[in-house]
């Protein structure tokens, strides 16, 4: 699987390299040419990368407002309650408080000294999630035979909550992400493959 790295234009090089590691708590990676004078930088933090350039090397004005638009939505490994707090301590600017959503995630945003916003999220552990495709489970409708108790989700169930065949949560998988995805079945059956050998129902058997 691909992943993308976003690279900010930024003000202050030294500064904003400063705010990620020190305050967010990303690891520093590469600087060029060097630290004391970095024209290009990446820092990451739970698998996840982010590119930092001086703002005026690439033809972004002075009087050009940073950030606007800009949400990076960054899954984070640990305790997310933690973390929040930690950054509140620190005084990293919060611009929504952490929350549980009503679609399972836990999250909450901040803003860096660009004015770029980081949402960072995980999966509530207030929410179940269906342990065949991991789709949330919110109310009592999502549940499998409409049991709290169940581990799968209404789609990959049977009417009496048990769990459907592999080939046949397989295709309502393919099926669904062709059409709210608008994938081909090729790229529908690849991504339903990967997505159900990582949930523990499958795990070994796809």
């Amino acid at each position: 699987m691909g992943y993308i790295s976003p690279t900010l234009a930024v003000r202050n090089m030294k500064q904003t390299i400063q705010f990620y590691r020190d305050f967010l708590g990303f690891r520093m990676g590469m600087a060029f040419p060097d630290a004391d004078n970095p024209e290009y930088a990446d820092l990451s933090k739970d698998g996840m990368v982010i590119m930092l350039m001086p703002a005026q090397g690439i033809g972004v004005g002075a009087k050009a407002r940073l950030g606007i638009g800009v949400n990076l939505y960054m899954q984070i490994d640990g305790n997310i309650d933690e973390y929040y707090s930690e950054l509140s301590n620190k005084g990293v600017k919060i611009v929504a408080d952490i929350k549980d959503e009503p679609f399972g995630i836990r999250d909450f945003t901040v803003e860096d000294i660009n004015g770029y916003k980081l949402t960072f999220n995980q999966v509530s552990r207030a929410v179940k999630v269906c342990t065949s495709c991991g789709m949330p489970m919110t109310k009592l409708e999502d549940f499998g035979g409409g049991n709290l108790e169940n581990l799968y989700c209404v789609y990959c169930s049977k009417p009496d909550g048990s769990l459907k065949s592999c080939e046949e949560v397989f295709q309502g998988m393919v099926n669904f992400m062709m059409m709210s995805q608008k994938m081909d079945r090729k790229t529908a059956e690849s991504a339903a493959t990967e997505r159900m050998s990582k949930m523990p129902a499958w795990s070994g058997k796809t």
